[in-house]
């Protein structure tokens, strides 16, 4: 083979060579920048059988308005809009709207589907009103602290993670019991010296509350172990003020994975929010 075959042989596999790369690079972005699975629903079809049915059909709204069929297809586009047809239209089923108060979020789990988040109205464990008036203050004064500190340089999950350490401190002052009026509220915990899950739940929930951050009370009023379900960083997560941590996805108790979880060590130097407990 003469040189100058020799170059073209070269140049030619070279071309291919680069042609594969970045064709390889764009089909690789094209997966990371694929729709979470919400917006997946909010985009998701609105024909069956080449019928278009827009005007009265919303994938999304006929998701959050039943949970039987979020039980039955999850984010299934297809069966929801076939059911729509086929079962909902007759049995009176709205589609096109929200109905009720439908006080629910749907956010990304951190895997590959969605999971609703009710919005709720928490109890304060039964703290007098004195009572609350005096967490309320020591809560607002860490959340501001913590957004101050944390500002736009940490994310949402680290902040809570954050929170979490700061509850932690005042329950290790304090007695675990399960006896009594105050170990279920964060009266208790901030200032009575007595706390248990329930309560150290409900303390990181105010503070959560000051910051902006959306939970629900899980487990609340059970003997089980309690945490706080959060929205953070656009997805769900989890705040637990026993363990100090944080992380997106289910918390390790519902089957979630511990490995890549926030703890308050590891975020710390984050933030210079003073955790001492306050003297009243």
């Amino acid at each position: 083979m003469n040189s100058i075959s020799r170059k073209f042989l070269s140049s030619f596999i070279m071309f291919f060579a680069v042609f594969y790369l970045v064709c390889g690079s764009l089909l690789e972005l094209q997966v990371e920048a694929k729709d979470d699975p919400y917006t997946e629903l909010a985009k998701a079809t609105t024909t069956y059988n080449g019928v278009n049915y827009s005007y009265e059909y919303n994938a999304l709204f006929y998701y959050l308005n039943y949970e039987d069929l979020r039980n039955a297809y999850g984010t299934d586009a297809n069966k929801l809009i076939e059911h729509w047809v086929v079962f909902g239209k007759k049995e009176g089923r709205v589609a096109n709207r929200l109905i009720g108060d439908n006080l629910e979020y749907v956010v990304p789990t951190g895997d590959e589907d969605v999971v609703v988040i009710p919005k709720t109205k928490h109890d304060n464990g039964g703290m007098t009103y004195g009572q609350e008036v005096m967490a309320r203050s020591i809560a607002k004064q860490i959340a501001a602290g913590i957004t101050e500190a944390g500002g736009d340089k940490v994310k949402e999950v680290e902040k809570v993670a954050y929170a979490a350490g700061v509850v932690k401190a005042y329950c290790d002052l304090g007695t675990y019991t399960t006896e009594g009026q105050i170990y279920r509220t964060a009266y208790g915990v901030f200032i009575g010296g007595e706390y248990s899950c329930a309560g150290a739940t409900r303390a990181l929930g105010l503070i959560l509350d000051y910051m902006g951050i959306t939970w629900v009370h899980k487990n609340i009023n059970s003997w089980d172990n309690q945490w706080c379900q959060v929205i953070v960083d656009g997805k769900e997560g989890y705040g637990d003020a026993i363990l100090a941590q944080a992380g997106y996805g289910k918390h390790p108790d519902e089957g979630g994975s511990s490995k890549n979880a926030v703890s308050y060590a590891k975020v710390r130097k984050k933030f210079d929010v003073k955790t001492q407990r306050k003297v009243q």
